[in-house]
Formats: structure tokens, C-alpha cells, sequence
């Protein structure tokens, strides 16, 4: 079972290089997802990345709210991207560096912020809520309400009420990360 933000950040405080490796798996394409938002090169997106993680392993003492770590390395991100395009600028014309670079559309990087940002909200829900929004909407095919009342032992008329109390507290805890998108 993964650890919550909290015990991954404990772990690392603690010097188990599991929980490193578990955080940069966990965070490292929604971070990697802002520098080539910006429209930066792949070395200069990798430059990001790994100022991101640096930044952290040296400040991740300081976090005080840690149910809020996305949020704080979407922040950590989003103000090294400026500063390494700061850099960047001094030294070579932006645009030309921009244009000369593939970048997936700002929709579908936005897109994979989200879903990241929505499986870590999904590991802080409880395992009943967790696993019935799992099977609803990550499973292919998604299975019928039948399926689902069986795998969980409720009857087939409380799944959408269920779905709609687990929806509920996915909200809350994507709330609480600073997910303010709700509504799109």
C-alpha cells in the first residue's frame, strides 16, 4: 500500500532513499509537466527537474503543511521555471529557443497535472471510497453497478449514493492540496 504524503515525507526526513524514490515516482511528471508547459527544451525542462528535487531535499524540513506537498512543488516548480527562463533569456532568444521545441498542447499538460494531482488525492481517501472510485472510473471496461455491488457487498441502489459520498471526500482532500479547478 503507498504511503501518504505524510509518511513519505517522514521516511525521507528520516534518510530511507525508498521514500526518495517513491516521491520523485509519485511527483515527478507533474513537476517535469511545468518547465514544458513553458515551452522549455527537454535539457532545459531535465534542469528544472532537478533544481525541483534539490530544492526540496534541502527544504523539505521546512514544509509545515504536509498534506499540502503537491502544492508546494507545483509552487517550487513554477518559480524555478521562471528563474531557469531568466537565465535562459540572457543568454539566447526565448521565442527562437520556444519555437524550435515539440511541446505537447497546454490543455494536455494541464490535463496530466490534474490526473496527477487526482491519484494522489485517491491514495489520502479511505481504501472503501478509493477502491470504488478505482473500479468506477480507472477500470476498462468500467464494470456495471451489479459488478460492483458484489465486489463491495452493498446493494446496487446505495453504489451512486456511495459514489457520490466518496466523490465528497475526494473533494475535500483535493481541496486541501490546493486544487481550486474543481468546476472545469
Amino acid at each position: 500500500m503507498p504511503r501518504d504524503d505524510t509518511q513519505l515525507i517522514q521516511a525521507c526526513l528520516n534518510g530511507d532513499d525508498g521514500a526518495w524514490k517513491e516521491l520523485i515516482e509519485r511527483y515527478g511528471r507533474l513537476v517535469y509537466s511545468i518547465p514544458i508547459r513553458y515551452g522549455f527544451s527537454a535539457a532545459d525542462a531535465d534542469e528544472v527537474f532537478q533544481n525541483v528535487f534539490t530544492i526540496v531535499f534541502r527544504q523539505l524540513r521546512k514544509l509545515r503543511q504536509q498534506a499540502a506537498l503537491a502544492a508546494w512543488l507545483i509552487t517550487i516548480t513554477h518559480r524555478e521555471s521562471l528563474r531557469v527562463a531568466r537565465l535562459a533569456r540572457s543568454h539566447e532568444d526565448l521565442d527562437e529557443n520556444i519555437a524550435d521545441n515539440a511541446t505537447p498542447p497546454p490543455d494536455r499538460l494541464e490535463t496530466w497535472e490534474r490526473q496527477q494531482l487526482v491519484r494522489e488525492a485517491l491514495n489520502r481517501i479511505e481504501l472503501p471510497c478509493r477502491d470504488l472510485l478505482t473500479a468506477l472510473f480507472m477500470e476498462s471496461p468500467t464494470p456495471s453497478y451489479d459488478k460492483i455491488a458484489t465486489r463491495f457487498g452493498i446493494s446496487v441502489g446505495s453504489v451512486g449514493p456511495t459514489r457520490a459520498r466518496c466523490f465528497k471526500k475526494l473533494e475535500a482532500v483535493l481541496v486541501s492540496m490546493g486544487f481550486d479547478h474543481l468546476s472545469s
